[in-house]
């Protein structure tokens, strides 16, 4: 074998021309070696969790195995490539990111498990429910029909965008309502949460009422910039009612702490606005 198809092996960017045995092989080379290592690590050490992060990389990873071993299937059913840009298809995208997803949530469960965090890994693998089943789904919106508009082809509804948002919105929200000792704010926080949450993933209904295209890159950047600003301000304001303000560092070296990082703050929403203007 020669040293490119050795390079090909090792790194599986083109598919199509491995043959199935080399397939396997280019997963072997990633997976073998972390099990000797894990076994030694056990036999050394008598550390059973090296065995537990070899087996969690293995289903973390293995959307990208099955990605590599059935790829003809998979381009024939979500036309991997897309053909009006660079990249794969905004419908193979969706589909790959959920995937991933029930991987990650045994991940943070058994590692929250390890920490003895295991309300909290439960609460933060939730937030992964909404994006990927408005993902997963909504094949009528993300997809790279969306990027097209009359003879020009424009950004379009991109799943990694609004999916990763949506996500990072619900894990932010979710810990915050997790912390707050006062139920009554916890569940309120939980249900703004879930609102924005979904609220990320329909941009298709917001493109209906407001006067931009949220199709293109300034309109998009503008909407979810506006939903980021509007959830964490509402996120702030019920996360200040869990306080006890008896614990609260009114110390002259906290107050301007505090001060630098809000003008820091301002200064870049102010520089980001601006920006907007500028992009086409």
């Amino acid at each position: 074998m020669d040293n490119s198809r050795i390079l090909k092996i090792m790194f599986p960017l083109d598919i199509k021309s491995l043959s199935m045995v080399e397939r396997v092989c280019s997963i072997l080379i990633y997976t073998v070696p972390l099990l000797l290592l894990a076994i030694l690590t056990y036999i050394n050490l008598n550390e059973f969790f090296s065995i537990v992060i070899w087996i969690l990389y293995c289903i973390l990873f293995s959307p990208w195995f099955y990605y590599i071993l059935d790829y003809e299937r998979l381009e024939k059913k979500y036309k991997i490539m897309s053909d009006i840009r660079f990249g794969s298809t905004y419908e193979f995208l969706s589909k790959l990111m959920v995937f991933s997803v029930p991987g990650i949530i045994i991940a943070i469960i058994t590692i929250s498990y390890f920490l003895n965090q295991l309300n909290l890994g439960i609460i933060l693998s939730s937030a992964f429910i909404v994006p990927s089943l408005a993902l997963y789904f909504r094949n009528d919106v993300f997809n790279d029909g969306s990027c097209i508009e009359g003879e020009e082809i424009i950004l379009g509804y991109i799943p990694t965008w609004y999916g990763l948002l949506s996500l990072v919105a619900g894990i932010y929200g979710y810990f915050n309502a997790f912390k707050l000792s006062n139920l009554t704010m916890a569940i309120t926080l939980g249900l703004i949460t879930l609102i924005f949450q979904i609220l990320f993933v329909i941009p298709d209904k917001f493109n209906k009422i407001l006067s931009f295209e949220v199709r293109r890159k300034k309109g998009c950047i503008v909407l979810l910039i506006s939903l980021i600003i509007i959830f964490f301000l509402i996120s702030m304001i019920l996360g200040s009612y869990g306080i006890n303000f008896n614990n609260i560092d009114f110390s002259f070296e906290s107050i301007i702490r505090k001060f630098v990082i809000w003008i820091i703050a301002i200064i870049l929403v102010i520089l980001f606005a601006r920006k907007i203007k500028d992009i086409d």
